[in-house]
């Protein structure tokens, strides 16, 4: 029964949650476009983690050796210290991953797949150890947008998610045996989680920070909290050593920290985590009435956890830590670091809590009203498998790189050249195109290096496409772009075949007058790939 309590879910009922999830989560990991982060992924795993594209037209195909190269774990790391702004573990599996020839973003996103089902049936385990019906904050879980999206994708969501869940069910039964040891394996897989995704040591240290308030003689309390932290905090020195590394890697970011703003974001992002964006699916005065729906669906759930709080049982705290932990984690970021770093995805965290926390209101409720609960629950899953499935086909939720390219798809081919921005450092915007366009496509990338070259390669194309999907940086390098096609004798606007005008994106198609049929594509690909080194220079 979707509501029972006890001590673990039925096999069948288990295979049942497992099988949503992965059409929850293997859906969007299937359909949705290749985006921005998750030629980061591949890139920071290989020997060169930001090339320089070549200063001449070249093909996919021509430079996918780039993109499928492989690095060892010490590499990776070093690649991490100097280029990024994660911790390695996610990092070091992917790496392994790809050597085992599982190079293309399909196949790292298969891996995270597998870490998400992982991570549901872990928060299963924990929430049946915690007298909760298991099966109930199963499907919350797995039907929670932020969970389902960053269960998808090339990241190190996943692999937390699942480190987290694991932590959970150990400091449960640790509690519950009052044992140490284990208490000492949960700080270890609460370490870890933060060692794959640096925000998840908000949640996990609420996890552990529970055991001091967690109902059990003082002296047990001190006793595993110690174990427990020893072992989370001997996790934090490996990622201090890369942090510490890092801090300066990604300077403007994140807009400048403003309060008022946070919160607000924190708010809409909150309720986004659990069900996607159903508003956006819809146009006109349908878009406020499915917005006030959501709203009054979500005061309604945080009114049944208050009204059964105590009935939700002696867990209830590590919940509503974990839940609440990477909101206000981020808003201590923000403050220390002065900026905002407040997205979805890094609250996706709070997903499975906040899971547990309802799953947990509606068994509280099912005595009091055994035909309302179970029905308000069904309604609470219908919506979030409204938004996960908006998440897998609907355009507005997912980066446009897959999109844009399908309507561009006429106007392509070897006469055409696709000008892409550089963007901020060459990898997000021109990653995710090279794994969307057609293999043989032949694309130029604009820099203020390669700019002053483009009038001449025009003379060897009948078309060119300007595919405008764009980061501050790749703005100005567009709207160079424009300017120069503007001064180019002959050459003028054709059309504009595809639009994203929420986010300010586009394709302009632009044409040769008189050019003559089967124009030869630039041969310049073979150019020698070169990395910008941690001093400044460049070695091949």
């Amino acid at each position: 029964m979707l509501l029972a309590r006890g001590e673990g879910a039925p096999r069948r009922d288990l295979v049942i949650v497992l099988l949503v999830a992965l059409l929850a989560i293997g859906g969007g990991a299937a359909l949705r476009s290749t985006e921005y982060d998750e030629t980061y992924t591949r890139l920071v795993t290989s020997p060169v983690p930001r090339p320089v594209w070549p200063d001449a037209p070249f093909t996919p195909d021509q430079v996918a050796p780039v993109l499928t190269a492989t690095a060892g774990p010490a590499a990776i790391a070093r690649n991490l210290r100097e280029t990024d702004v994660h911790p390695p573990l996610y990092f070091w599996l992917a790496g392994a991953w790809r050597w085992m020839g599982f190079t293309s973003v399909e196949a790292l996103r298969l891996l995270s797949v597998v870490l998400a089902l992982g991570a549901v049936a872990a928060f299963m385990a924990a929430a049946a150890a915690a007298g909760l019906p298991a099966v109930a904050a199963g499907l919350a879980t797995a039907l929670a947008y932020g969970f389902a999206y960053t269960g998808g994708v090339a990241r190190g969501f996943a692999l937390a998610h699942l480190l987290l869940g694991l932590a959970a069910w150990i400091v449960i039964r640790a509690w519950q045996r009052r044992h140490a040891g284990l208490a000492a394996l949960g700080g270890l897989a609460a370490g870890g989680a933060s060692f794959a995704n640096y925000l998840a040591a908000f949640p996990a240290a609420a996890m552990l920070g529970w055991l001091l308030i967690a109902p059990m003689p003082w002296r047990d309390r001190v006793r595993l909290l110690a174990a427990g932290l020893l072992a989370f905090l001997l996790v934090q020195g490996g990622n201090l050593s890369f942090f510490l590394a890092q801090r300066d890697s990604r300077p403007g970011q994140f807009e400048a920290f403003n309060l008022a703003g946070a919160l607000k974001l924190l708010g809409q992002f909150n309720a986004a985590n659990l069900f996607g964006g159903l508003p956006l699916y819809v146009e006109g005065p349908a878009r406020i009435a499915v917005g006030a729906g959501l709203v009054a669906l979500l005061l309604l759930g945080a009114l049944a956890v208050v009204l059964r709080w105590r009935a939700i049982g002696p867990t209830r705290w590590l919940w509503l830590g974990g839940f609440v932990a990477p909101s206000a984690g981020l808003l201590l970021l923000g403050a220390a670091f002065g900026n905002t770093p407040v997205e979805l995805r890094y609250l996706a965290f709070a997903a499975p809590f906040g899971a547990a926390l309802l799953a947990g209101a509606a068994a509280a409720w099912r005595r009091r009203a055994p035909w309302l609960a179970p029905s308000a629950f069904a309604l609470l899953l219908a919506v979030q498998a409204a938004g996960a499935v908006g998440m897998a086909l609907h355009p507005a939720t997912r980066q446009a790189y897959r999109d844009a390219l399908t309507a561009l798809a006429p106007h392509l081919g070897p006469g055409t050249l696709l000008l892409v921005p550089n963007g901020n450092d060459g990898v997000g915007i021109v990653g995710a195109v090279l794994a969307e366009a057609p293999r043989s496509q032949p694309l130029f990338v604009l820099r203020p290096d390669t700019l002053p070259r483009l009038p001449a390669l025009l003379a060897d194309y009948d078309r060119a496409v300007l595919l405008a999907i764009t980061d501050r940086d790749g703005a100005r390098q567009a709207d160079a772009a424009r300017e120069a096609l503007a001064d180019v004798p002959d050459w003028a606007t054709q059309a504009t075949p595809w639009r994203d005008t929420r986010r300010g994106f586009s394709a302009t198609v632009y044409t040769r007058a008189g050019a003559a049929e089967g124009s030869r594509v630039a041969d310049g690909a073979e150019r020698l790939f070169v990395r910008r080194a941690h001093d400044g220079g460049e070695q091949p």
